[in-house]
């Protein structure tokens, strides 16, 4: 197993980031580029594409279960769904986890941690009044499905790459620390 899938868990998750299950990986690509273009490039609203996905699926499923019986010489099965109960307790003790730890958050127990959220939510909210929102959550998940495997391909170009960079970055500091920093005068304690 290697170590980037190590990191992001292993799994059939980690599987289809790394497109190493690429019938699935293609899948949900292609299920949030269609989203995507129907919600930003046509303009379409959400809910009259909910409705009319809604609509679709429901006729469809009329007219199967109207045609199939002349068409197979049988009756579809009716169908019989049922969430399990491990979902259902999965989802509420996600909810009850975020609550808790927007109330530990928030107690003022960790002033950093406070004021790291609010500098978060503050750069999402910048973000937010520049890029619409469907087109931020399609770039998320167009790079969650695409940078793993691009990264897993060419690993040691991409090291090579952001050793330079953090190397620039280093020297830029310095460099600031030099002319800027260490030009601010300070208090100095007397004995």
């Amino acid at each position: 197993m290697s170590t980037l899938h190590a990191i992001l868990g292993g799994g059939k998750v980690t599987d289809i980031m790394l497109w190493k299950d690429k019938k699935s990986a293609a899948a949900i690509l292609l299920g949030f580029t269609t989203l995507w273009f129907f919600l930003q490039v046509r303009e379409y609203q959400f809910v009259s594409l909910l409705c009319d996905t809604l609509m679709l699926t429901m006729t469809l499923g009329l007219l199967w279960c109207k045609f199939a019986g002349r068409i197979l010489n049988r009756m579809p099965h009716e169908i019989n769904i049922q969430l399990p109960e491990s979902t259902c307790i999965y989802f509420i003790g996600t909810i009850k986890w975020f609550l808790l730890k927007l109330s530990e958050i928030t107690s003022g127990k960790d002033f950093k941690l406070f004021f790291v959220a609010l500098a978060g939510l503050y750069m999402m909210s910048t973000i937010g009044t520049y890029i619409s929102s469907w087109n931020l959550i399609y770039t998320v998940i167009l790079a969650v499905g695409t940078l793993p495997a691009l990264y897993a391909r060419y690993k040691t170009q991409v090291d090579t790459i952001v050793a330079r960079c953090i190397s620039g970055v280093k020297r830029l500091y310095e460099l600031f620390q030099v002319k800027v920093l260490d030009t601010i005068p300070r208090h100095r304690k007397s004995n």
